[in-house]
């Protein structure tokens, strides 16, 4: 096994593994990356590279938002279906645009919500419903 299989090979099986508060947080932090990228890019008229992230930025919002559990996450899910989808939005008019502004503005709403979901506790981290108590702290911290 060649050394980018292996690499491949622990990489899968460390997703596999990983909490799904801490899988969704890595999503986050992914999105923050391809804004910045995307941000860095259009104000240096990179249009590719701005255009190329802002797209991975939008399939991780996609993403987030097909894996909602409207069941189980009641109000919520509703309340972050609502924001994905305005990120989504957001995000396609400022990559039609190439306005780093706009993309400055989104970042800090996606650092708010990660840092909600890492505010929650460890041991509700695999949780896909959770206490009351709990999501009325994250229901505060967004």
């Amino acid at each position: 096994m060649g050394a980018a299989n292996a690499y491949q090979a622990y990489r899968n099986a460390e997703l596999q593994t990983v909490s799904q508060r801490d899988l969704i947080i890595r999503l986050y932090l992914g999105a923050e990356r391809f804004l910045i990228q995307a941000q860095t890019a259009m104000q240096n008229r990179q249009i590719e590279m701005a255009h190329r992230s802002c797209l991975r930025a939008k399939d991780i919002f996609n993403e987030l938002l097909v894996t909602l559990n409207f069941e189980r996450g009641g109000e919520i899910a509703d309340q972050l279906k609502e924001l994905y989808g305005f990120l989504i939005w957001a995000i396609t008019e400022a990559n039609l645009k190439k306005d780093a502004a706009k993309i400055a503005e989104l970042l800090p709403i996606v650092s708010t919500l990660r840092e909600a979901w890492q505010a929650i506790p460890e041991e509700y981290a695999t949780m896909t419903s959770l206490p009351e108590g709990v999501r009325n702290l994250i229901s505060l911290r967004t």
